[in-house]
């Protein structure tokens, strides 16, 4: 199994010890217990079934630099997983490049896709996807991916390039987790009012 070894700081042929696969919750997920051959290394891994076999590893420990939640779609995952990438590999202009491009999948995942970034990401302001912050900070994002992708000369600086990462996965897990979860909270809340239980299937209107 190819696997990132944080102690060698290299991509290693990882050997594996021992699998399971966990059925109880949501899609199965495949456990993998590995070893670094060079250094011993202990290494977890997780592979997800959504329906066409399991996903490429994903190494769980270590943990990687920053890491989207499931509830976010699969490909915006995977340009943001190799933003953080780029990221380790002090490649800033790069990680910049792939948030924006994160930025491109949010929208396009939520059914917006005018023909500028900067005129999809006014359009989730408008429609109540993102608040006032939230596009300010998408804003801010998208110029620096801008700048990252048309400069040659371009230059982003390890500090904005942590800044980046973060305010990128803080805005995607709002959009695909957090506003989520706050319905369902809400929903629950209103259940209790009216005296029903969390698990009864009567629809109540947030």
């Amino acid at each position: 199994m190819i696997l990132e070894c944080t102690r060698c700081e290299a991509i290693v042929d990882a050997e594996e010890l021992h699998s399971y696969v966990d059925n109880d919750q949501g899609p199965p997920g495949k456990w993998t217990f590995c070893k670094c051959p060079r250094c011993t290394l202990p290494l977890v891994t997780v592979q997800t079934d959504y329906g066409g076999g399991y996903d490429e590893p994903e190494r769980v420990f270590p943990a990687t630099t920053r890491r989207l939640g499931y509830s976010v779609p699969e490909p915006i995952r995977e340009a943001f997983n190799e933003a953080a990438i780029c990221y380790r590999a002090k490649a800033y202009v790069a990680s910049a490049i792939m948030c924006r491009k994160t930025l491109e999948g949010l929208c396009d995942a939520n059914g917006v896709k005018e023909r500028s970034l900067s005129s999809s990401l006014r359009k989730l302001k408008d429609n109540g996807t993102i608040e006032a912050r939230l596009f300010e900070w998408a804003e801010a994002l998208r110029t620096l991916g801008n700048e990252a992708a048309h400069g040659v000369s371009a230059a982003i600086s390890p500090q904005d390039a942590e800044d980046i990462l973060e305010f990128t996965e803080a805005l995607t897990e709002y959009v695909f987790t957090y506003r989520e979860q706050f319905e369902r909270f809400k929903k629950r809340r209103n259940r209790r009012k009216k005296g029903l239980s969390d698990e009864d299937p009567e629809e109540i209107p947030f």
